[in-house]
């Protein structure tokens, strides 16, 4: 018992030793009082006292800095500079009235069998089909016929929209030049895709998105096929225009239906379904206005999406779409809520997922979306009808541009002299400004900051860090083997 108290003792000596030791040679300043021997108690007392304050105080002020680091290192200015500037026009999104080909659908009647009477009633349903969304799930016909028709051909619900696209015809890859859905702009010939929206097939021009924003891939997973019509001519990407062009327009024509709905949006977005000019008989004409967000080249590398509380295309969070933006967030958060709701989703949604959701059905689409829809497209519900209200928060793209319609006109007598109607986006004034995110504490800055609060508290420095790693590691461990360094 004697000897282990005395072993006891001997072991706290050591360690008290090593610990005077280290405070007498320590470049922490007041460390080295605690442990002099000529100063009495109560000026120990007192260095105890402000080393435990300065302490203290610099543990705040660094919580501080990493705080603001997290939470606080970006901000949107403001940039003035815009003799220097290209900006964007805005996209516009065309969505066709009439969406199946005749030709393509006569064959999948000869294919299928379906003749006479039947051949009008399936055509009447998914003509309907392929135009519905939202706002108009109640116009889908119901009867027994269709539903014999559908048990006949074997449609199931996760192959609406697959069938759909393959009675489409994709008028972007059309050889006559009249009859094809081009993007213009005078002889110059921009971009478009045919693209799946929440309105279903309709077509898009001008936008910034990857190709992965196209039917193609949101069906199959598969990138849209060369398109030599539109890379024989002179080609741009998309148009963007600058202060000293005072009207610049492109217009997205070829639509040989008796009408179209039209959507002009960001460049950096896709449409909202809520958000269209109605039915367009004669084409819409759009005069707009747009101020861009840009972002400093440094912002991706030097921030996390927490910190910038915005995202990058490529940065998707998402389950069902491969890119990301604002209103395709908010598309997944339709989604969910769908699936919430009526336990199953809209055919129009890309659905390639490890575990797919399933797909309504048309009478689902007919009795539970329509008694919902407000709720589905705000995403919210003045009234509260709802237990559980959706809960959805979307970051905001870090690249983007605020589009303003200065005013909507229809494209009179277009028909006649272009041969069918479209839609334009002119744009005659341009921004003097612009937002611009930017990182203004970056981690150089934290660095500083921590080293310059520790520096003015304790005296502190990157020596007197590696020193303390020094002295309770490599020196220990020599202490222990009985060296003396």
């Amino acid at each position: 018992m004697v000897d282990r108290n005395s072993k006891y003792r001997k072991g706290s000596k050591i360690v008290i030793n090593y610990f005077v030791l280290y405070f007498n040679n320590c470049c922490i300043h007041g460390f080295r009082y605690l442990t002099d021997s000529m100063l009495i108690l109560f000026e120990k007392f007192l260095w105890l006292i402000l080393l435990v304050a300065s302490i203290y105080f610099c543990i705040i002020v660094c919580l501080s800095s990493i705080d603001r680091y997290y939470t606080k290192s970006t901000h949107i200015g403001i940039e003035r500079n815009y003799i220097f500037w290209n900006t964007t026009l805005p996209s516009v999104t065309v969505c066709p009235v009439d969406r199946l080909n005749i030709t393509y659908f006569a064959d999948f009647c000869r294919t299928n069998g379906i003749k006479g009477p039947q051949r009008d009633i399936l055509w009447d349903f998914l003509e309907n089909l392929a135009n519905s969304t939202y706002i108009n799930f109640q116009n889908i016909p119901q009867n027994e016929q269709i539903d014999q028709i559908i048990e006949d051909i074997g449609l199931k619900p996760e192959h609406y929209t697959e069938l759909i696209y393959n009675l489409t015809y994709d008028r972007t890859y059309e050889p006559n030049f009249n009859e094809r859905i081009r993007c213009m702009d005078g002889a110059m010939f921009i971009h478009v895709r045919q693209v799946l929206t929440e309105w279903g097939l309709c077509y898009l021009g001008n936008s910034k998105l990857t190709e992965e924003y196209s039917s193609r891939y949101f069906i199959f997973g598969k990138y849209p096929e060369y398109n030599k019509y539109e890379y024989e001519n002179i080609r741009l990407p998309y148009q963007v225009g600058s202060f000293f062009q005072k009207d610049t327009q492109y217009a997205l024509l070829g639509f040989k239906g008796p009408a179209i709905i039209a959507f002009a949006h960001s460049a950096f977005e896709v449409m909202k379904v809520d958000s269209n000019s109605d039915y367009a008989y004669d084409g819409v004409l759009y005069d707009l206005s747009t101020e861009e967000i840009t972002a400093e080249d440094n912002l991706e590398q030097d921030t996390t999406v927490a910190m910038r509380r915005c995202r990058f295309p490529h940065e998707s969070n998402l389950t069902h779409f491969p890119f990301y933006t604002r209103n395709i967030c908010q598309q997944e958060c339709r989604i969910n809520l769908a699936y919430k709701i009526c336990k199953c989703i809209p055919h129009f949604y890309p659905n390639r997922i490890a575990n797919p959701k399933p797909v309504c059905d048309y009478k689902t689409l007919r009795s539970c979306f329509p008694q919902h829809a407000s709720f589905f497209l705000k995403l919210y519900e003045e009234n509260g009808n709802h237990e559980n209200p959706a809960t959805c928060y979307c970051e905001q793209n870090c690249h983007d541009s605020v589009v303003t319609m200065k005013s909507m006109n229809p494209m009179s007598g277009a028909k006649q002299l272009l041969g069918g109607i479209g839609s334009a986006v002119s744009v005659k004034t341009w921004p003097q400004s612009r937002l611009r995110r930017q990182v203004i504490f970056s981690l150089t800055d934290l660095l500083v900051s921590i080293g310059g609060t520790a520096g003015l508290f304790l005296g502190f420095s990157v020596l007197g860090f590696v020193e303390v790693i020094y002295f309770f590691t490599i020196r220990i461990v020599f202490q222990i083997l009985g060296y003396t360094l």
